[in-house]
């Protein structure tokens, strides 16, 4: 169990920049970054367990490497949220959640970066390696159960397909098929811009208005 999950706590020290994603942000990014990574890792889990797509033995792993990382709220917490996330009371699901954003949230510190003078550049909002370990373990096993997860990867292939006949049928007859002022823009748009208007009008839409569009054509 502990190489699925196992983290390199000795490289996340050396470069914890590697454990996130660019190397220079400003301080917002830096900020917006983090909370990307703890709803990823947190709330997708939170959503997956309700929806029954994970159970506790498949969490199993990931406890134990929680239980491995050198953080004394996790030597404390870990096997009461653990017992608490997948409980059949709703406020015990929502009180580890809780718990573990405020774990996450508390934990972050600011990062001085001396290659700048500019405040939101010279600044970074940043987690310590222990709990960058600990967000990995969470984000991982979102990864495995839930992201790779045979009817997951079906629904995302459905929708890829989807919108790649949706734009190939747009673009067959964009003066015919585009709402007005679409189909304006693009007849006004140079060669180059013309499939950006219907790849912009595509990217508009909602989950079930793209439906309904794709069901009429």
């Amino acid at each position: 169990m502990t190489a699925l999950y196992s983290v390199n706590l000795k490289k996340v020290r050396e470069n914890p920049a590697e454990s996130l994603h660019t190397r220079f942000k400003s301080l917002d990014c830096s900020i917006m970054e983090l909370a990307d990574d703890i709803a990823y890792g947190v709330h997708d889990l939170e959503d997956a367990i309700v929806t029954g797509m994970v159970n506790p033995h498949q969490w199993q792993a990931a406890h134990f490497a929680l239980k491995q990382i050198p953080s004394a709220w996790l030597h404390e917490n870990i096997d009461s949220i653990s017992q608490r996330l997948f409980s059949d009371k709703h406020f015990e699901r929502k009180q580890a959640i809780g718990a573990l954003v405020n774990f996450f949230i508390t934990n972050v510190r600011w990062k001085l970066t001396a290659n700048f003078d500019e405040p939101l550049l010279r600044y970074n909002a940043e987690l310590p390696p222990e709990v960058i370990a600990a967000l990995g373990v969470f984000k991982k096993f979102v990864w495995d159960y839930v992201i790779r997860n045979v009817d997951t990867q079906r629904i995302e292939y459905k929708g890829q397909r989807m919108l790649t006949e949706m734009f190939q049928i747009f673009e067959s007859d964009p003066e015919r098929l585009l709402p007005r002022n679409t189909a304006n823009r693009w007849r006004n748009a140079p060669e180059e811009r013309k499939k950006r208007i219907i790849c912009d009008y595509i990217a508009g839409m909602s989950d079930a208005h793209a439906l309904r569009v794709y069901q009429q054509l």
